[in-house]
């Protein structure tokens, strides 16, 4: 990503003449809060204790010091800011050019390039359904990946699957003990119910917990019959997600479950126990870290099995060899904070001086509204809200093409309605999650998940319909030899300064993890854009396709930008762009 030269020779003349550095600047400086004002404003009050002066006065002195130039105009003070007026004509020609050239490259850069970036995203347990609760840590991973890939970072998506554990043993035991079962034809929804059949049994019969107990620890010791089951139930999980991860666009660079760390962890208990990091507590095996102000991280149990901690210390320890990781990022829930915070302190015991690599980029909940009281709460699968993320899918493409039946008249004639119900239904489902902030909890709503007006994923989908229209209409392609001072209308200037930012957006969600900036700085585009398209409505003058044919390649120009750049956010989002609707 090229730095805005206008933008830059700002920064560079506040550097000389200020004692701030030219990082600091670039973060302080922004958009005024309305363009009268001018296009750049610098907060004086940084200033204020090294020059030992009231903001308002710094802000005095710094303009009457500064001597426009053929790309800066003017600058101003009002209050304790120092404002900057630019050409516009000149920051027009460097924006959309640069989107005519880059089309939706446009704001990607090479500032990762040579790091790698290791994504942990949707991980669910298998034997058990892809449920609506699933749905954040897959589309906020799949995200980060496409937003720190395009700022060159060579990115790695994992899949960690939990395919290991006491529970295993329960479901082993359950296709041992009742001969209605069948493994051979079992579906994802006849393992689930053998897995509470079981429960519920055991809860009256303590016997029936050694036997799984029994039946896990036949599987750890590879036992061929235990280990069929176990693999069975692991190939019926895998075909079911993968169905679901094909609906919604989802890939992976690396699927592997915690059964793959099984092996590493006898070696890395007894390196923890050599070095006294380690230690044994009643029959069990902790790290103690009562001198980081958190609770002890247990490593075995007593019975002699290992946790999911274990194997989330070798899976690190594998992640870092193969990898060399800038940044190690877990998407998982906010409820496994203490976890993690649990994970990288221990490996910091271990001498891992990456430790502080490991990173939690934790989400709030989708709750549910109780019926009786009105308030939102977890899920519960005992009252049968564990709703299926392939039904959410399903039900968002049957509303959209519902909606599309119902505006036929409007559709456009070359448009698919199969391929357009797809697109528009998961997109609605997977904007409406990523337009929150992730560490926000989400209220689980039919009608607001599946809603297409306001500010949803159909709506920007229809503004990018809109925009490929206009363009089909005009007959020419955009050029981007055209004469810039003739955007000259407070709409089309407006549009620029949101084109000029789309960069430092990218850059924002991936410093803070955040899909969501993203997912709000297209919503303010097309209510921008719209503001744009109505003024012509209204007026023939400012239409896009006026009679003036310079003026017109201007517009077309500044059209063919927003296209390109709402594209390119909907698919950093893993958003379809429509080009009919």
């Amino acid at each position: 990503m090229t730095e805005n030269p206008i933008r830059l020779e700002i920064v560079r003349w506040l550097a000389q003449n200020t004692p701030l550095q030219e990082a600091q600047i670039g973060v302080l400086l922004a958009a005024p809060p309305s363009a009268e004002m001018g296009d750049y404003a610098l907060p004086c009050f940084a200033l204020a204790r090294e020059m030992r002066k009231a903001p308002p006065q710094i802000a005095v002195e710094l303009a009457a010091k500064f001597k426009p130039t053929a790309a800066v105009t003017r600058a101003s003070a009002a209050g304790p800011y120092l404002n900057f007026t630019v050409n516009r004509p000149a920051m027009a020609a460097w924006v959309l050019k640069r989107i005519s050239e880059q089309a939706q490259r446009y704001g990607t850069s090479d500032a990762g390039a040579g790091k790698t970036i290791v994504i942990d995203y949707s991980s669910p347990n298998i034997a058990k359904h892809l449920g609506v609760h699933h749905l954040r840590s897959a589309i906020i991973g799949r995200s980060l990946y496409r937003v720190f890939q395009s700022l060159g970072y060579r990115c790695v998506g994992i899949n960690h699957l939990g395919d290991w554990g006491t529970s295993f043993g329960q479901l082993i035991a359950a296709y041992e003990r009742y001969d209605d079962l069948n493994a051979t034809t079992a579906t994802v929804s006849d393992l689930q119910e053998a897995y509470v059949r079981f429960n519920k049994e055991m809860a009256n019969k303590p016997e029936l917990e050694d036997a799984a107990r029994e039946a896990f620890r036949r599987l750890e010791t590879g036992d061929a019959a235990a280990a069929a089951l176990w693999q069975r139930f692991k190939d019926v999980s895998l075909t079911e997600f993968e169905r679901v991860y094909d609906l919604l666009g989802i890939q992976f660079d690396d699927i592997r479950g915690e059964s793959s760390y099984v092996a590493m962890s006898e070696k890395v208990l007894a390196r923890l126990e050599e070095n006294s990091i380690a230690q044994p507590s009643e029959g069990a095996l902790i790290i103690p870290l009562e001198a980081q102000k958190l609770p002890p991280l247990m490593l075995r149990k007593s019975d002699g099995t290992t946790l999911y901690a274990t194997r989330d210390i070798c899976a690190a320890e594998y992640r870092w060899e193969h990898f060399h990781f800038e940044h190690c990022l877990y998407v998982v829930g906010g409820e496994q904070k203490l976890h993690f915070q649990q994970l990288r302190t221990s490996l910091g015991l271990m001498g891992h001086d990456w430790a502080d690599r490991v990173e939690h980029v934790d989400f709030g909940l989708i709750k549910f509204v109780d019926t009786e009281t009105g308030r939102a709460r977890k899920g519960s699968t005992r009252m049968g809200e564990t709703i299926l993320l392939e039904d959410v899918l399903s039900e968002g493409i049957e509303k959209a093409r519902q909606k599309i039946r119902e505006n036929l008249d409007k559709l456009d004639e070359a448009a698919d309605i199969d391929r357009l119900a797809a697109h528009v239904g998961i997109g609605a489902v997977v904007f409406s999650d990523l337009s929150v902030r992730r560490a926000k909890d989400v209220i689980f709503d039919w009608d607001r998940m599946l809603d297409f007006e306001g500010d949803t994923g159909p709506y920007v989908q229809y503004a990018h319909a809109r925009l490929c229209s206009i363009l089909r209409k005009a007959g020419q392609q955009a050029t981007p030899e055209a004469d810039f001072a003739l955007l000259a209308l407070p709409e089309e200037w407006a549009l620029v300064r949101m084109l000029e930012d789309y960069p430092s957006r990218i850059m924002a969600a991936a410093d803070a993890r955040e899909p969501s900036i993203i997912a709000t700085y297209l919503l303010d585009l097309c209510a921008q854009f719209s503001t744009y398209y109505s003024a012509g409505m209204r007026e023939p003058s400012r239409r896009v396709l006026c009679d003036e044919p310079a003026v017109r390649a201007a517009r077309l120009l500044l059209v063919d930008a927003v296209r390109h750049v709402i594209a390119s956010g909907l698919h950093l989002l893993g958003v379809a762009a429509p080009e009919r609707m």
